[in-house]
């Protein structure tokens, strides 16, 4: 560890001894110190038993921390070659650790295992476990290509947009279904803001046809995807076209900003000197057969129930494709270019869709298609097909348009395909949330499912803020600004509905990203803007006054304490049927926001400056003597109290959650030493991709969750380790 740090040399006055002695107090505390760079530690600490079903990330340059109660030796594996062995040593407290050197450091991210022998009552227990070596943080890239047998793996879908709600999202395995949700075209039929989406165009089948023989264009002759660069994406195929040969079809599949359109591109390459491709001048049939609904994306769609009589009299022939008006309402048009259409209706009874079932929702639905698309490709040539859904005035986008889709645009065309920067994906992926909302702007909180939430939309308008996007930024809060009433917001809005206001968050989230934004552009000329009406500034007044005073839906500030109760389910963790995280009382995590937002109004009030400081230290000072768990090193995650109990009467409990992690970064919790905890805390919570809701240990504040009288889960043990199974139950 020495050499590491501080290469070999004289160890001058170091201390070997009494190093050994600081190293069996506190291993950690020992790497901070011998570390030249600073007070970090760089080590990351994996828990026997706990980190078994975790995999644990190395970052670069970091030490690997073993402990546990019990002796044990590790080995450090890269598939069946060992790279390090280490013997539990005794901890100063009777604990067993051990330390391996920062391993190499990868180019991109690299699976490793960790494979241990425990000496137990029962005799020696033998165990793996992953780890994933991470490489430094300039050379991370997202993928973009896939090939087959990642393909093969991994489930993936492709998302895409147009800007005003409406979505592409489909698996990746071409012709397949596994949810409700999965469409070529989910249509967003108001025009002036996001409502239920509507289910217009399921799939489309595709068959390649040569010499009477018939070919499904499916997974099985899937060769690799990719992610075009503004939005697109692109499927490669080696179909066998009978006597050895082959042909090579890349699909490009793209939505049309700001319409209910989907265009597909068919491009059949040439053979050019592979003799094994059949001739460019041999012509391929292509048969599409389009599989359509008239749905909300929450439902099914079952035949008997009418659409078996009434789908065949909404279809009408238009120049190269059809026409289908189930209703005065919804209305879907498809073209072909360079082809034909044959109409020729058909059902398809009971279609499975296996997530459905996995969720216990109904899982079969019916999908009926209205005929067939056929067309004749050559070596080197391109067909395209549009889908439309809108009113009959909407012309087609035209066909020129898919040029954007062909093979010439594609990743798959690179020698070496690169990837983008995690910033470069997340930058592209804020487009497919900003949607919309009259003049103004609105957030998708989540897709297949959500629309427009208050707190979603507020958070996320702190990433608007991050990238520059100061315009939509301001569009946005001044959206929800005209929302307020009496110190609520939305929680959610659906379609011109903005009545559910059960949220203690959202309020203060347009606090936070005020704040934020008036930082970015440094100056407050954003707090005169209009709210319906009002200034920013004088709603941003409205919310703190009604917080203290308490809002029409049971928010209210604790006078002793300065805290902020929630009702139950008023925060993001806010499942009620049934209640998976009830945080009736004080959530840490509002009580920052609160802070964060009393702090802004110090800042920009100058008559009220002192009383709004004033609090927030009170707020502060609360947050620090009721919420900190010295046995835990953390926060609390919430004071469980009933309405109209102090927050010096509550409970605290003992569960660790990634909610505390808002005191370090909005400033609540100012002690180095303090926030050095916190951050070790949630370090078990880190998983690759994504951060755990709750720490995977035993709580002695148990966390019951029932339904219909049933006990689902061990109050004792109350982490949940895969999101799975049906929606009541397990979920």
């Amino acid at each position: 560890m020495f050499t590491f740090h501080r290469g070999t040399q004289d160890i001058g006055d170091f201390d070997p001894d009494r190093a050994a002695v600081a190293l069996g107090e506190d291993p950690a505390a020992f790497c901070a110190g011998l570390n030249p760079a600073g007070a970090e530690c760089r080590v990351v600490t994996w828990q026997w038993p706990r980190d078994l079903t975790r995999e644990v990330m190395l970052a670069p340059g970091h030490f690997l921390l073993i402990r546990s109660d019990r002796g044990f030796r590790a080995r450090l594996t890269d598939q069946d070659r060992t790279l390090a062995v280490e013997e539990g040593l005794r901890a100063t407290d009777g604990s067993f650790f051990s330390l391996f050197l920062p391993p190499s450091t990868p180019n991109a991210l690299k699976r490793m295992s960790l494979r241990l022998a425990v000496q137990t009552e029962s005799g020696t227990r033998h165990a793996e476990a992953p780890l994933l070596l991470l490489p430094r943080p300039e050379e991370a890239r997202v993928k973009r290509v896939f090939g087959r047998s990642e393909l093969l793996e991994a489930q993936l879908r492709l998302l895409a947009t147009n800007g005003r709600g409406a979505m592409l999202y489909a698996p990746i395995a071409w012709g397949t279904l596994a949810s409700r949700y999965d469409a070529l075209l989910a249509a967003n039929f108001d025009p002036d803001h996001p409502e239920d989406r509507w289910m217009m165009l399921a799939r489309c089948r595709a068959w390649l046809l040569y010499q009477g023989y018939s070919q499904d264009i499916n997974l099985d002759c899937l060769q690799a995807f990719a992610a075009g660069n503004s939005g697109g994406a692109f499927w490669r195929y080696k179909i066998p076209s009978g006597q050895g040969q082959h042909v090579m079809l890349t699909i490009g599949l793209d939505m049309v900003p700001g319409r209910n359109a989907v265009r597909i591109a068919f491009h059949r390459h040439g053979a050019g000197k592979d003799a094994a491709r059949l001739a460019d001048a041999t012509p391929v049939r292509l048969v599409l057969r389009p599989d359509i609904e008239s749905r909300s994306y929450h439902e099914t769609t079952k035949a008997f129930a009418g659409p078996e009589h009434h789908f065949r009299a909404a279809l009408s022939g238009i120049p190269g494709g059809f026409a289908f008006q189930p209703d005065a309402l919804h209305r879907l048009r498809m073209q072909i270019t360079q082809g034909r259409f044959v109409q020729e209706p058909e059902w398809n009874y009971m279609v499975h869709r296996r997530q459905d079932a996995e969720r216990g929702l109904d899982a079969d639905s019916d999908l009926s298609s209205p005929g067939y698309f056929e067309a004749v490709l050559e070596g080197g040539t391109t067909v395209s097909l549009c889908a439309e859904a809108g009113p009959e005035r909407t012309p087609p986008p035209p066909a020129s348009g898919a040029a954007d889709l062909l093979p010439e645009r594609s990743p798959l065309e690179a020698v070496t395909p690169a990837g983008l920067t995690p910033i470069e994906v997340l930058e592209k992926a804020l487009d497919h949330y900003v949607v919309c909302r009259g003049p103004l702007k609105t957030v998708i909180a989540g897709y297949p499912w959500f629309l427009d939430w208050g707190r979603d939309s507020l958070i996320f308008a702190r990433g608007l803020i991050a990238a520059r996007r100061f315009e939509e930024s301001r569009a946005v809060l001044k959206l929800f600004g005209q929302y307020e009433d009496r110190g609520t917001l939305p929680n959610m809005i659906r379609g011109s509905d903005a009545g559910n206001r059960d949220t203690s968050d959202a309020p203060l989230w347009f606090a936070v990203a005020c704040a934020e934004l008036v930082a970015a552009e440094g100056g407050e000329g954003f707090l005169k803007s209009d709210c319906g009406g009002r200034t920013v500034r004088q709603v941003l007044g409205s919310i703190v006054h009604a917080y203290m005073a308490g809002t029409p839906n049971g928010v209210k500030m604790d006078p002793d304490s300065g805290l902020i109760f929630s009702p139950s389910h008023f925060t993001w963790m806010d499942t009620n049927f049934p209640a998976g995280s009830p945080r009736q009382g004080y959530p840490v995590e509002i009580q920052v926001f609160w802070h964060a937002a009393l702090a802004f109004l110090a800042r920009i009030d100058k008559k009220e400056s002192r009383r709004w400081a004033a609090l927030a230290a009170r707020v502060r000072q609360s947050l620090a003597k009721l919420f900190w768990q010295p046995s835990l090193g953390c926060l609390s995650d919430c004071l469980h109290a009933a309405p109209g109990q102090p927050a010096g009467t509550a409970t605290a409990d003992d569960h660790i959650r990634p909610n505390q992690l808002f005191a370090i970064t909005l400033g609540a919790v100012d002690a180095n030493e303090q926030r050095r905890q916190i951050l070790s805390a949630c370090g078990e919570l880190l998983v690759p991709g994504a951060i755990r809701s709750l720490a995977d240990r035993p709580v002695s504040h148990p966390l019951p969750v029932n339904f219909r009288g049933s006990l689902l889960n061990d109050p004792h043990r109350p982490y949940w380790g895969q999101y799975t199974g049906d929606e009541d139950t397990c979920r």
